[in-house]
Parts: C-alpha cells; structure tokens; sequence
C-alpha cells in the first residue's frame, strides 16, 4: 500500500517491486528497497545489486506499465479498509468453499498480545456458531403436532412444509385472509390457507372474497411497521413453501393516506386488532 502523502517515491517503489517481479525477484527487490528507504534513487543500482537484467527493468519502470494496476491494488485495499503498511486481517474459513469470512482487522505494527486476543475471540466464534444453530434449530422446531390436511390447491409438500413451519408460532396466534372473489382458485386456495391455518393451531379471523381485482401472486401486508413475530412465520413459511410474498409493513398509515389523498380509493381496511393480511391474488 504506497502512502505517497507519506513518502513521495512510495508509488515508484511499488512499481519498481512489480518490475522486478517480472524477472522473478519481487521479494529480493522488496526487501532491498525496504532497508534502502532514504536511498531509492537511482533505481537501476537496485536492479543492479540483486542480480536484475538492468535494461529490461529500465524499461519496465519508465513505461509505468504497472501504474494502472498499482492505482487498482490501493482502491480494493481502501475498499477493505487498509489504510497503511502493515494491515491484517484475520477470518475464519468456510468448509464448504474456499472463501474466507473476515471478522477482524489490524492496523499497523501490533504487539503479540493484539494478534492472541483477536485469535482467542476467532477461534470460540465457532463454539458460539454451534450454540446458536442449536437454539435456531430448538425455536424452528414445531410446539405442537399438525394434523394431515388435504388441500386442492397445494401439493402435499407445500401443504405439510406450511404446517409445520406455522406450527412454530405460538398457538391460537391470528391470521387475516383475503381472496379476490372474480377468481375462484383464488378463493380455493385461501381457503385451503384457512385449512392449513387451523390445523398449525393458529386462529382463523376471517376469509374475506374481496371485490378489488388483486394480481397474481401472494400479499402479506403488516399493519405496522415493527409486526408481532408470528407475521415472521407466516413469511418464512410462505417462501419456505415456494410461494415467495411480497411483503410490505406499515400498511395501516398507507392506507389511511392513500384514502385521504386518493378519494375513491380501493385498498383493505385493518380492524382495529387486526396485526396483518395475507392476501391471494388472481391464480395464474
């Protein structure tokens, strides 16, 4: 990482190690250079002392044909967040690939101690990951048994995936459904919701046939912008279960302005109690 504010041949000097490289001796002209720091100048008496053919690395250096790939180097480095010489970073591996998770960065010359205390914290990083894949896996785990349903409009594995994944939340939790009525697969299928619903324990509020022509796909309005948490669950099992919602939060206000500003607009008012809305539109 040449600091120029620093050192103003810093950049030259990157260029002369690159230089070097191309006749394989990167490090030898990187170490020399390091311990020749007051005397860079001239460069060739460099190339000279480790053995370089002086008129290619002449050559090299005055074309600047590593210039643009130096400036490259310093951008991705600033990018990463290294400010200066020395940098590290310290990670943990991933087993299933060869890419490497960064989870600390050193800055500059640091003693022996900084390197320990930030490997200790890495190497218990993985004894946290598997205490909290437990607990994920504890809190994913149904709480009650899902009676079979037979649905028309879901396969048997949509079916027995949206069960068990609603059968997470707590018992008796509510739910709110609506259907376009001009569409009767439409209605089918929030009724088979409704079935599938009941059978996880949770409390069916209503199936309404809406009158406003709804487009294909599947709605999951929350009334407010921070919902309870069983709204998560009936996300995470939705796309769980291939049908992938789209999802908005904060729709009480967003319909309460789109009324005022919009006269004549059409949209689903929230009873008072009422926490979300899952919405089927038109059945492609």
């Amino acid at each position: 990482m040449p600091l120029e504010s620093i050192h103003k041949l810093a950049f030259k000097a990157a260029e002369a190690g690159n230089c070097a490289g191309e006749q394989g001796k990167y490090w030898e002209m990187h170490d020399r250079l390091f311990e020749k720091q007051k005397e860079l100048e001239p460069w060739t008496a460099h190339a000279e002392a480790i053995g370089l053919d002086t008129a290619k690395f002449d050559e090299c250096l005055s074309s600047g044909k590593f210039a643009a790939e130096i400036r490259r180097d310093m951008e991705e480095a600033r990018k990463a967040g290294v400010t200066g010489t020395p940098g590290f970073f310290l990670g943990l591996t991933d087993p299933a690939s060869s890419k490497i998770k960064t989870l600390a960065v050193l800055k500059g010359a640091k003693a022996f101690a900084d390197f320990k205390t930030e490997i200790d914290k890495l190497l218990a990083e993985p004894v946290k990951a598997q205490a909290a894949a437990g607990a994920d896996a504890e809190k994913s785990a149904p709480k009650r048994a899902v009676a079979p349903v037979v649905t028309k409009t879901f396969e048997a594995t949509a079916t027995e995936t949206l069960g068990r994944v609603l059968a997470t939340a707590p018992e008796g939790s509510p739910v709110w459904i609506a259907a376009t009525q001009a569409d009767a697969r439409a209605v089918s299928r929030a009724e088979d919701l409704g079935k599938i619903f009941t059978s996880a324990g949770w409390h069916v509020r209503t199936i309404t046939r809406s009158a406003i022509p709804i487009r294909a796909g599947t709605y999951l309005f929350a009334g407010d912008e921070r919902p309870p948490e069983y709204v998560e669950t009936v996300r995470q099992a939705l796309e769980q279960a291939g049908l992938t919602p789209t999802v908005a939060t904060g729709y009480r206000d967003f319909y309460a302005e789109k009324t005022r500003s919009e006269p004549g607009y059409r949209g689903f008012p929230f009873a008072q109690d009422q926490t979300f809305l899952l919405v089927v539109g038109r059945m492609p």
